[in-house]
């Protein structure tokens, strides 16, 4: 008796083990060889098993030379297939095929992992509520207003130069306290912590105290990047975010506005600032702040006001985002020029001719930068070329009936996406020398920069680019020319 019930006792537990071990393998064999997408696109086989590959080689940061590898070894005419429902396009004229048709303008999944905070713009899948919101946020004239680049000018410029002073003196004390500051660094510090008051400005009028203080407040900017890997990981991954994610037990583990510090900070700080702008708008309506927090108290989404949660969610996301974006161009930018010592020379001899000149303010003006500083604009957009802030896959399902890029038939609901550190160094677009900092290329014909500025993915394209586009760039040609 006591054999068959040790028997019995194996058999009950290996039986599951048996009945997963054989669904994998009929999910991996269906991948590869009945899927959609198994029989037309080349790519490497593990990738069209299972998503988790992918994920891995993400979290593991080797996603930027793992698929340029896959350009130079399967080429770029024919879509990449880099997961099992997931295809890469890797020509800049591809970003046309995927984000400018109306058919590929639902988001996919990816996007629907829950750790950037509530539901805001980024992570609305379907195209027609997207389509809404924006209009709302800034997509309509009378919106978009308030986010140009002349709106920055006139209504910000005044205390983002009172910011870039206040950093201009914070940097020259630890230069006479012969004090290391590593710029080098892809997410510099500095750079990350002035970005964060420049966008706390942007959105509520007055800073944080990051450059004041000179540290990370809260440990807001610590968090975010320490868990980008892991983000990278789950977004990636179907598994994860079809039986993880959407677990309700998940939720006990994202950050919560009753933290005193990080991601959770940021959210409840933010709701504090909101809360206390709606009491004040009750008795005295006279001097409203023109921020991005007021932007989206006045926005409308078909006639009524956003909720609570999208009001405050947005806010969330410029600030936590937006920093990290901004700050890695800032840093990267000058990490190029100090590895390319004779255009450092020529950037500084040109502002240093323009301020001879008297074509220069102190602070710079961003116009004055756009009109006279073309050499130093050449080389900003040559950062943005080779180091993109924010690369990353942002994937769009293919609508029904399918769609052709080139030759090549892709099903519907299939998901299609691009890369920008691959195609911003496309080698017909960018030839002799597509990985090469070169700032002179942007400055050759306006018909060549144009082509250039059509294959650049820095901000996204189509209806789905950007909205902080004009933010970022202002701030970047506002401080950059003072360092």
């Amino acid at each position: 008796m006591a054999v068959f019930s040790v028997i019995g006792i194996g058999t009950f537990l290996l039986t599951p083990i048996l009945a997963i071990v054989t669904l994998l393998s009929l999910r991996a064999i269906y991948n590869l060889h009945f899927h959609r997408l198994s029989s037309q696109f080349p790519g490497p086989w593990y990738t069209a098993v299972s998503s988790l590959p992918l994920a891995i080689i993400s979290y593991r940061r080797r996603e930027l030379e793992w698929i340029q590898n896959l350009a130079y070894k399967y080429g770029t005419d024919c879509p990449i297939r880099i997961a099992p429902n997931l295809l890469v396009l890797l020509r800049p004229e591809d970003l046309r095929e995927i984000y400018a048709d109306p058919k590929c303008n639902t988001k996919s999944e990816f996007y629907n992992i829950g750790v950037l905070g509530p539901k805001q713009l980024f992570s609305t899948m379907p195209a027609d509520e997207h389509r809404e919101l924006r209009a709302a946020l800034g997509g309509k004239p009378a919106c978009s207003l308030e986010w140009t680049i002349g709106s920055l000018k006139n209504t910000w410029e005044v205390r983002i130069d009172q910011l870039i002073a206040l950093f201009i003196n914070k940097m020259s004390e630890r230069a006479g306290n012969k004090m290391i500051v590593d710029l080098g660094d892809k997410m510099g510090q500095v750079f990350l912590e002035f970005a964060s008051d420049f966008l706390t400005i942007a959105a509520f009028t007055d800073a944080w105290g990051f450059v004041q203080n000179d540290r990370d407040e809260r440990g807001i900017l610590a968090n975010w990047l320490e868990g980008l890997d892991m983000i990278g990981f789950m977004d990636r991954s179907e598994f994860v975010r079809e039986y993880i994610l959407k677990n309700p037990l998940f939720s006990r583990l994202l950050p919560k506005m009753s933290d005193e510090s990080s991601m959770g900070y940021l959210m409840s700080k933010a709701q504090e600032q909101l809360n206390l702008r709606e009491s004040q708008l009750k008795t005295d309506t006279k001097e409203v702040p023109k921020d991005f927090l007021q932007h989206c108290i006045d926005a409308r989404l078909n006639g009524s006001p956003l909720t609570q949660e999208q009001k405050f969610a947005h806010v969330v996301l410029l600030i936590g985002v937006g920093a990290l974006a901004t700050g890695t161009a800032l840093s990267s930018t000058l990490r190029f020029l100090a590895m390319n010592p004779g255009k450092l020379l020529k950037v500084q001899t040109e502002i240093d001719e323009a301020n001879l000149a008297g074509e220069l303010s102190n602070p710079v003006q961003y116009d004055e930068v756009r009109e006279h500083l073309y050499y130093f604009c050449a080389c900003l957009n040559e950062s943005l070329r080779l180091n993109p802030p924010a690369t990353n896959i942002y994937p769009r399902v293919v609508g029904e009936g399918g769609k052709y890029v080139r030759d090549h038939f892709i099903s519907a609901k299939a998901e299609v996406t691009s890369y920008s550190f691959v195609i911003q160094r496309d080698p017909k677009l960018y030839a002799p020398d597509p990985d090469v900092f070169r700032p002179e290329r942007w400055l050759e014909s306006a018909e060549k920069a144009a082509e250039m500025e059509a294959g650049s993915f820095v901000f996204g394209k189509g209806a789905r680019n950007c909205l902080g586009k004009s933010v970022a760039m202002f701030e970047l040609n506002k401080l950059l020319p003072e360092v």
